[in-house]
């Protein structure tokens, strides 16, 4: 009797363990774009001072020209997955490098947003497809 009561409890748990676990993988695969202007969409061009390859999302610091001052953004982006999806690899992102990008910008009216388009020198494109997808364009 004993030996049943521990095969029903070790189902029990693995069970509530599938559950929670199955369960929650949406809400990880799910991204909040509340923090960002879904309905436009801006330009910029500039140079990378940084890029962060790390999940669960990337992301970007780029210096451009404001009135003639120079400034600086951040751009969160998508998974290094979807990068790596579209042929990119951290080695792709220089410092330095002349790179052109469209965002959705922050609400708060801060420089920067999430990024929609990204273009380097080296002639490689990434479309952050998440963000299209929550995207009201």
């Amino acid at each position: 009797m004993n030996r049943l009561k521990m095969r029903w409890l070790a189902g029990l748990v693995a069970g509530a363990a599938l559950g929670v676990g199955l369960g929650a993988a949406p809400a990880v695969a799910h991204h909040s774009f509340a923090a960002y202007d879904m309905n436009q969409t801006l330009s910029a061009e500039g140079t990378l001072k940084e890029f962060r390859w790390g999940a669960p999302h990337s992301s970007l610091v780029l210096i451009y020209l404001d009135k003639g001052a120079e400034k600086q953004m951040s751009i969160i982006s998508g998974s290094p997955l979807l990068f790596s999806k579209q042929g990119l690899s951290p080695r792709d992102f220089k410092r330095g490098d002349k790179i052109k990008v469209t965002y959705h910008p922050n609400t708060s009216g801060q420089p920067g947003g999430a990024l929609a388009t990204l273009k380097l020198p080296n002639g490689k494109a990434f479309s952050d497809t998440e963000a299209a997808r929550a995207g009201g364009n």
